[in-house]
């Protein structure tokens, strides 16, 4: 995912050196910046505010780092009635899309009133430029009532065109339950900014304190709202521990419950078939049109839709399975990743439909399933492998069920995953060889490639109806997470086009992500499809 770090607090890192720190920010794996924008003055060179003229001078190189710049703190020279033409002008040649006030001091009830007036006016007036004006929070707002609310809260009742910059340090600070906060305000939240305090009210650097910032995290990432760090005293260093501990909080799936789904595409109705408390994953649906396969906790499950039913599959060795298994063409065998050995890296296993002893076919690591050729002789999958140069190389390889070299199909150009074979033998694959990811096909021996999506939106997972005729395919919001990234617990779309790419169109906006359906599931009908969505649960 991509996190932020407010730049105020940062002064004394970059005042005088921006375009060092920017490349240290690229370094750390910090993805967005969010200045303080002074509008309508000039600040001096102490000062930690820039200027629209001075961030635009920023943007080219922002660009080549792959650094966003999507919110802004206002720090404007005039009242806000007088503010909605100077602020338009510096969102246009910024390319902000988030200006952030911050509420009045003091919070008296007239102060707030008038605030409230002029703040909607403000927010009103900038709508049509499709740039958002959003309140943040420090503690006296919080702290402070107005009318019986918090003053903050207070505010954003009597605005309904703002949204949200809840910063949930602040909000522990003033004796808030930032989770509960934030789900309090819901939809109304448009960002999302981390501050940390120990337990006598002393600033720590963020995940070092007492703020519970996985249960923020939860909510920012089911949200796909930006995730901001804001230390008010900030080193590099530090800021490099946060973005790793924010990353490493993308695998965490803890309170989630899925719900295995049918898709119609006749109808386009979608019938939930059954909850599951915890974690399922990637269904393929079996030839009997009765069965459908999912993994869970490691094992593979086979789920009769007839009866209700589920029972756990003998997989043998393989009791670390991911989410990437396929059916024989046949149905008489199933292949598995798992990820077996001392090393626990996934490997491609055979084994029996009925269960039973699996047979390893790719000794090389890691190598993750996705497709088995109609005619079955030979799987395709997606595998990390060395390239000339000694970087890994992520593409789309083949290797026969029966033994043999394995062979790559692409070229190392971009990261390559999902691949899938349609009926006709082409493989359907997804890659970000051209920036954004985006579904490809191409025959197996690597030629004929052909870009199939061309939307400004991270597309995986092309996965072909049985009579050759319909694709469906998942998507991630291009602001979201890095296009190579595939994460869980998101706000994600389904589409469904013809095989030769038109007429794609949106089937459904929900919540999954990474094990909604990473491999084939339609229906033998070419009707229906399965996937997962999940229910995040919170205090």
């Amino acid at each position: 995912m991509r996190f932020g770090v407010q730049m105020y607090g940062m002064g004394s890192c970059w005042l005088g050196r921006a375009e060092a720190f920017l490349r240290e920010l690229a370094d750390i794996g910090c993805r967005q910046i969010e200045p303080c924008l002074a509008v309508g003055w000039n600040p001096a060179e102490d000062q930690p505010f820039l200027t629209a003229d001075q961030l635009a001078g920023l943007l080219p190189l922002c660009r080549e780092l792959d650094i966003e710049v999507i919110s802004a703190h206002v720090f404007a020279a005039m009242p806000l009635t007088e503010a909605a033409e100077p602020l338009r002008r510096a969102a246009k040649q910024t390319g902000i899309r988030q200006l952030v006030l911050k509420p009045p001091v003091p919070c008296t009830a007239e102060a707030c009133a008038a605030f409230a007036r002029d703040a909607e006016a403000l927010a009103t007036a900038l709508k049509p430029c499709e740039v958002e004006i959003l309140l943040h929070n420090e503690r006296e707002e919080l702290v402070t009532a107005v009318e019986g609310m918090p003053a903050y809260q207070w505010i954003l009742a009597h605005a309904p065109s703002l949204g949200a910059q809840v910063d949930v340090g602040w909000a522990m600070a003033a004796g808030c339950d930032p989770e509960a906060m934030l789900w309090q305000l819901g939809d109304r939240v448009r960002s999302l900014h981390y501050k940390d305090f120990d337990a006598n009210g002393e600033e720590r650097v963020i995940g070092e304190g007492c703020l519970d910032v996985t249960a923020c995290f939860q909510f920012a990432r089911a949200h796909g709202i930006p995730q901001i760090a804001d230390m008010d005293s900030g080193t590099v260093k530090d800021l490099a521990k946060v973005m790793r501990r924010l990353a490493e909080r993308t695998q965490v799936r803890d309170r989630t419950d899925s719900v295995l789904c049918v898709y119609d595409t006749e109808t386009d109705e979608v019938r939930d078939v059954r909850t599951f408390a915890g974690i399922i994953e990637a269904p393929n649906w079996l030839l009997d049109g009765d069965t459908i396969l999912y993994n869970r906790e490691g094992r593979i499950w086979r789920y009769s839709l007839a009866k209700d039913a589920e029972k756990l599959l003998d997989t043998g060795e393989c009791i670390a399975c991911n989410n990437d298994h396929v059916p024989s063409p046949d149905n008489r065998l199933l292949a598995v990743s798992s990820h077996n050995g001392a090393d626990r890296q996934s490997r491609i296993y055979i084994l029996p439909m009925s269960g039973g002893e699996a047979v390893c076919v790719t000794e090389n690591v890691p190598s993750y399933l996705h497709g088995w050729k109609p005619d079955g002789s030979e799987v395709c999958y997606c595998a990390f492998r060395p390239g000339e140069d000694g970087r890994t190389k992520v593409d789309i390889w083949m290797k026969p069920v029966a033994g043999g070299e394995e062979r790559c199909l692409t070229d190392g150009v971009g990261y390559n995953d999902g691949p899938e074979f349609a009926p006709d033998g082409r493989i359907w694959y997804n890659s970000t060889r051209n920036g954004l990811m985006q579904v490809f096909r191409m025959r197996d021996d690597g030629s004929e490639n052909t870009q199939m999506t061309f939307s400004e939106e991270n597309n995986w997972f092309g996965h072909v109806s049985p009579d050759g005729r319909k694709v469906v395919s998942l998507a991630f919001r291009k602001g979201d997470l890095d296009p190579w990234e595939h994460l869980s617990n998101m706000q994600v779309k389904l589409y469904l086009m013809d095989a030769d790419g038109g007429n794609r169109r949106l089937l459904l906006d929900f919540f999954g992500g990474q094990g909604s359906i990473n491999v084939n599931s339609w229906a033998p009908d070419s009707r229906r499809f399965a996937f997962v969505r999940y229910i995040l649960h919170h205090s």
